[in-house]
């Protein structure tokens, strides 16, 4: 979610369904406010012209992106979450800043623009799928075409596509860095199927939650779970997954864009390397180590 971000599962009949849906009327205008607040919050960055924008969106054949991943050696792909589509390059721009202001430069960023601009959020949630899907497929021909490492990097609903290009990811390919910011999702599900496996596909799973976010607060968790973006998962994934409470730095659910401590926390993580060298395409016999 962005405060232009809210979220929801899929319909049920329980009590935490009836929170979302009152959550997503009665906050409507605010979100939709949210998506000119992140507008803008436009920041410099070193690539000239901005992130580049990769747009992927449901065609006539079906969930597909209109460009593929540059082929570089260091790549920051950014995925923002509801009603972000219009704000995205300047949310992309943010996280940039405060990775560089951490101490870490990609050699190029791609921010990724969804269609999620809907009043219908349950509908947007269920995207989130598809587009982790098509991504997954451009990092695996970034991979095949000779690319080096990938830091996948979501917001709100954004978490959950990043989440699901890890889960999407083929047998031999790896990224190397997926955090999720404020994700919209309940904490069980991290350390459920399918996300959970999908986590092997990555070498550091990096989530930041915040107990100010009471935007995650209020549309997940409950009874005997936790909202994901706001306090963490409630379980242990996986050995490589770690979550990040930022409760300290991060006031609001669009505060994670830009946040000092969070771009300072990824930026030691990806500067670490403490998965190693590995580069696309490879067969996974070098990660063995860190996973076993």
């Amino acid at each position: 979610m962005t405060d232009n971000d809210t979220h929801g599962n899929e319909p049920t009949t329980d009590e935490s369904t009836i929170d979302r849906r009152s959550l997503v009327k009665a906050t409507g205008t605010a979100i939709v406010g949210g998506a000119g607040l992140a507008a803008a919050s436009n920041s410099a960055s070193a690539q000239i012209g901005g992130p580049d924008i990769i747009t992927v969106d449901d065609g006539l054949f079906g969930w597909s992106a209109d460009g593929s991943l540059p082929v570089t050696d260091e790549l920051l792909v950014f995925i923002h979450g509801w009603f972000g589509d219009s704000s995205v390059s300047s949310q992309a721009a943010d996280v940039l800043r405060s990775l560089e202001s951490g101490g870490y430069s990609p050699a190029r960023t791609v921010a990724i623009e969804w269609p999620a601009t809907t009043i219908n959020y349950f509908g947007a949630e269920r995207d989130t799928e598809d587009v982790g899907e098509v991504v997954a497929g451009l990092a695996e021909d970034f991979s095949d075409a000779g690319g080096g490492r990938i830091h996948l990097v979501g917001h709100s609903l954004g978490g959950r596509c990043v989440y699901w290009t890890s889960a999407k990811l083929a047998s031999g390919y790896e990224l190397e860095t997926v955090a999720g910011l404020g994700t919209a999702a309940d904490g069980s599900e991290i350390c459920g199927d399918p996300w959970n496996a999908g986590l092997s596909n990555a070498c550091e799973v990096r989530n930041y939650h915040s107990q100010n976010d009471s935007t995650v607060g209020s549309a997940y968790g409950g009874l005997g779970d936790t909202a994901l973006g706001t306090e963490g998962a409630g379980c242990n994934p996986a050995p490589n997954y770690t979550d990040i409470d930022v409760t300290g730095s991060v006031g609001s659910h669009l505060s994670y864009l830009g946040d000092a401590t969070v771009g300072a926390d990824l930026a030691a993580a990806i500067n670490d390397g403490s998965c190693g060298d590995t580069n696309g395409g490879d067969d996974g016999s070098d990660d063995g180590s860190w996973w076993s």
